[in-house]
């Protein structure tokens, strides 16, 4: 009977630690994980044509999905941040034919320790009227702060 509570405590602890260096990720279903509705899903959100969106002044790499509302009038964008990083999106300009918005990623003080991780984040814009057929003009810019 020892020997068979040696094993079973054994195993417990042997189970206990395997789980202890392990992340768990839920993710609700129809969800892509990163914060913004799978293309052609998402309730009240739609993806914007690749077409309307103008992303060549982000840097290689940055993620340029843009979605819209149900009313088209609130864009919804990707930012990164993490660690010492923040993001913030602002509608810059807009006019008849493009709407302009201005991604900045605020580096904040480096003289502390700072974390490496990238996390997505949805950033949103109001617009004065509905998007329609504008075309999206994504841009970057980099801050310290």
């Amino acid at each position: 009977m020892k020997v068979l509570t040696t094993v079973v405590g054994a195993g417990a602890l042997v189970l206990a630690i395997s789980a202890c260096g392990q992340t768990q990720t839920t993710t609700q279903p129809g969800s892509t994980g990163n914060g913004i509705a799978p293309a052609g899903q998402g309730g009240s959100l739609r993806d914007v044509p690749a077409a309307q969106i103008d992303s060549s002044h982000l840097p290689a790499g940055y993620p340029a999905r843009v979605q819209l509302d149900d009313n088209g009038a609130v864009l919804t964008v990707q930012g990164e941040e993490g660690g010492c990083e923040h993001s913030s999106a602002e509608l810059s300009a807009q006019d008849a034919t493009s709407v302009h918005v201005l991604l900045t990623r605020n580096l904040a003080d480096t003289n502390r320790v700072c974390t490496k991780e990238l996390r997505l984040t949805q950033l949103t814009v109001q617009l004065d009227k509905p998007l329609a057929d504008r075309k999206v003009v994504l841009e970057q810019r980099t801050v310290r702060s």
